[in-house]
């Protein structure tokens, strides 16, 4: 096989694997191209396991990265969210588990260390046995047991896979429509329907854009957050429904240019809102426009 073959073949599973990871996207296509540069000069005859050698590469590439940009992490201005990718970008290969394309997944792998990650995404979401894993990552095989066993308590119910639901897909259609009217007429009190009482809303503005620097918690809290920030006029126009790592979401366009996204992380059984992500780093928008 060329390797222009295995880019075709293995690229969609290696930026998954890259993209959940790092939680950004743009990182995650970085790291896959250079995985590809340094492939086409290796001598690819010994290779017995194209997959996993190319998952090998990959996987080792984001720990390195993550370690060197661990302190960027702890000096980040507010809450830091992963990159939302728009529906078309995301992952398409078929080993891949729905569960892992959902953005409220992808912020909870991020709460995992980041060889706990490696490992979890590495069994859980593209299926490689214990050994394939310890053999990449340098470890023993019960090394990689305990290490997924603990991610995967820390993972909790955010592990399950969703089944495919209507009512749940429709409900969340209609909490995009209902926060476009609100935000068009500024009232907000129809939201109330759709939100947990301890609701939080996360933002992320990465010093780069007005953000709440902590977590807003509580539905009267984050009710009055939406009011106040309607009423200076921050959210008047260029509201618009989209999809975001395939659910619906929010996005606002501002002088041609997606200045917010906004996703929600429903309840198991889909039938309210216990988390709000908002993001508007314009770092981590980029693929929107």
């Amino acid at each position: 096989m060329t390797v222009a073959q295995a880019y075709e073949r293995h690229r969609s599973m290696l930026f998954g694997l890259a993209y959940r990871m790092l939680g950004m996207a743009t990182d995650a296509e970085d790291i896959v191209q250079d995985v590809f540069a340094q492939y086409m000069q290796s001598d690819r005859d010994g290779i017995a396991n194209e997959k996993a050698y190319l998952a090998k590469m990959t996987a080792n590439r984001c720990l390195n990265l993550l370690k060197s940009s661990r302190r960027k992490r702890e000096t980040y201005i507010g809450e830091w969210l992963p990159e939302p990718l728009p529906d078309g970008e995301r992952s398409a290969d078929p080993a891949e588990r729905r569960e892992t394309v959902g953005y409220a997944y992808l912020v909870l792998l991020q709460k995992l260390t980041p060889l706990e990650r490696a490992i979890y995404v590495l069994k859980e979401t593209l299926g490689f046995e214990y050994a394939d894993t310890a053999d990449m990552l340098g470890r023993t095989e019960t090394s990689c047991r305990k290490t997924f066993s603990r991610a995967k308590a820390k993972m909790g119910e955010g592990a399950r896979a969703p089944q495919p639901d209507e009512a749940a897909e429709s409900a969340k259609e209609r909490f995009v429509e209902a926060f476009l009217r609100a935000s068009d007429t500024g009232n907000f009190k129809p939201l109330l329907d759709f939100l947990l009482d301890d609701v939080i809303l996360i933002s992320d503005g990465g010093g780069k854009a007005r953000a709440a620097i902590y977590p807003i918690v509580g539905i009267r809290r984050v009710m009055a957050f939406f009011e106040g920030i309607s009423a200076k006029g921050s959210l008047k126009e260029g509201l618009e429904c989209t999809r975001l790592n395939g659910d619906p979401g929010v996005a606002q366009r501002t002088d041609e240019r997606v200045s917010k996204a906004l996703c929600a992380e429903w309840e198991p059984d889909g039938s309210r809102i216990r988390r709000l992500y908002l993001v508007s780093n314009p770092d981590k928008l980029t693929r929107f426009n």
